[in-house]
């Protein structure tokens, strides 16, 4: 599998603190079946303004870990989770911000109560700029809950969409915090307007890959191959720079 959402560089945002953290988390998502992971910390003005230079030399130190430890069976690579501000499009079209893989996607975050108007706009300035929005955990997004037409839309322009892989699994009866998060998911996936499924993972403790029982899942109730283009195809098109 391919995870193109994940909090696993330490020290720099609200993933792991340590070195060896990151390492665990890395070390679970490889027991799971993953094979290659996006690193995609948060840059966020006022919460996550970590430097990029330091982002980027963390990166670098857990690189060299994993491939110490993996060889070349675990492959890392450098992107970010961009939280959408008027500044934002300037700053990938002058690369000052990280694309994926150094691909043309983006992954691009609102806020979970961001008007549909801003969220239209904001991506379409993206777009302007020559570069593809990949919207990360569009289940989060009040605008986009259970709308089909407006998702569509999004991937009419040219947008592709992600969803969580712990919003894959199935609602708890009682105090499921995520249960809104989780039939907006499956909503989506009804209607094939998800292309890929990531972990979007912090820790072990709260919240995990999970990428094995939302495959699992998947697979039971929409088919093989619908999970393998949403957990290895898809993204390994956007990883190759190519339109899926």
């Amino acid at each position: 599998m391919i995870d193109i959402h994940s909090h696993i560089i330490f020290d720099v945002d609200d993933g792991p603190k340590t070195l060896d953290e990151s390492l665990d988390l890395i070390r679970e998502s490889y027991r799971q079946g993953v094979r290659k992971i996006v690193a995609t910390s948060h840059r966020r003005k006022g919460m996550f303004e970590t430097a990029e230079d330091k982002i980027a030399s963390n990166f670098e130190l857990l690189k060299q870990r994993v491939d110490e430890e993996f060889n070349s069976d675990l492959q890392l690579y450098y992107g970010g989770e961009l939280y959408y501000t008027s500044d934002i499009p300037q700053k990938l079209d002058d690369r000052t911000v990280p694309r994926m893989a150094d691909t043309r996607f983006a992954l691009i975050e609102f806020s979970m109560n961001t008007p549909w108007s801003d969220i239209q706009s904001g991506l379409r300035q993206i777009i302007m700029m020559g570069v593809t929005p990949i919207v990360a955990h569009i289940e989060r997004y009040d605008a986009l809950a259970f709308n089909q037409t407006r998702v569509e839309e999004l991937i009419n322009i040219g947008c592709y969409t992600q969803i969580n892989s712990s919003h894959v699994l199935k609602p708890g009866l009682i105090g499921d915090k995520y249960k809104r998060f989780k039939k907006r998911a499956h909503y989506f996936l009804d209607r094939d307007l998800v292309h890929c499924v990531a972990s979007d993972m912090h820790n072990l403790d709260q919240r995990p890959p999970y990428m094995e029982k939302a495959y699992q899942v998947i697979s039971k109730r929409y088919g093989k191959q619908r999970a393998q283009d949403l957990f290895y195809n898809n993204p390994e098109g956007l990883l190759d720079n190519t339109f899926i």
